[in-house]
């Protein structure tokens, strides 16, 4: 696989990479020799593979050798995750060769708040909140386990960076929700999600529409987001305000250890 030459040099993908990192908050990792390996729990992934972002000076085979035992000490999943500018550039081939299966193809897209032009919101569809309030009841529509949700909050109450949570409500029930963190000029758009029974009636648009205008509200110049490859529904979202592909992202695991 590959990534998306043209639309991003390494040096600019590097960076929202990092940002994204930043914005995960509390992003628990050890660097190995370039490599980060996350193992913060949970069912964000990035967040609990190996990240290899940086040049690499060990032998790759002593590499993987150490990776797979430290999450299996850790009790979680080997996964690697595979960007355009991974080092060493000979790793997406050798795990492909070790037999490490490529899946979940995301998308890393951006877009220029500068002139864009946001759709109306009806007032009082969409509520702002700070995200140690958000955390809760957003939780059962993203379906966050009890024992993690006490760590969400605790996180949220300690980021160091501007951020707030949108709900859109029915009936007293958060049927959509999204989140926005903020550095210097960039924005990333997280956890948009819409409740099933509620999809194709405009309320993704509504989330992001307030999650950027309070990103345009507090000088954001750019956005960026992570969107899997198969979400044509997102995909034409996002679309919609101007986001186009930087670079893509890949995972490697072996048989019986991709979640």
């Amino acid at each position: 696989m590959s990534g998306l030459p043209g639309e991003a040099t390494d040096a600019a993908a590097r960076r929202l990479e990092e940002l994204a990192l930043n914005a995960s908050g509390a992003f628990q990792s050890l660097v190995y020799d370039g490599w980060l390996l996350g193992y913060r729990r949970g069912p964000t992934k990035r967040l609990r593979c190996v990240n290899p972002f940086y040049p690499s000076s060990l032998p790759l085979q002593e590499k993987i050798d150490h990776c797979t035992g430290f999450y299996a000490d850790a009790g979680l999943p080997a996964i690697f995750r595979l960007l355009p500018f991974s080092q060493p550039a000979s790793l997406d081939g050798w795990l492909e060769r070790a037999g490490w299966a490529p899946f979940e193809r995301t998308l890393v897209q951006s877009a220029s708040l500068e002139s864009l032009l946001l759709p109306s919101v009806p007032n009082g569809d969409v509520t702002l909140m700070p995200v140690p309030d958000w955390q809760e009841p957003v939780a059962g529509l993203l379906d966050v386990a009890p024992e993690l949700l006490v760590q969400y909050v605790e996180s949220a109450r300690t980021y160091p960076l501007p951020h707030a949570g949108a709900v859109l409500r029915r009936d007293g029930e958060v049927i959509a929700c999204g989140l926005v963190k903020i550095e210097g000029e960039h924005a990333g758009l997280f956890a948009v999600h819409t409740a099933e029974q509620y999809r194709g009636r405009g309320l993704g648009r509504a989330i992001v529409t307030a999650l950027l205008a309070e990103a345009m509200r507090l000088h954001a110049r750019f956005a960026y987001l992570q969107v899997t490859a198969s979400n044509a529904a997102a995909l034409a979202l996002y679309r919609h305000f101007g986001f186009t592909t930087a670079y893509d992202y890949w995972y490697r695991a072996r048989a019986g250890e991709q979640g």
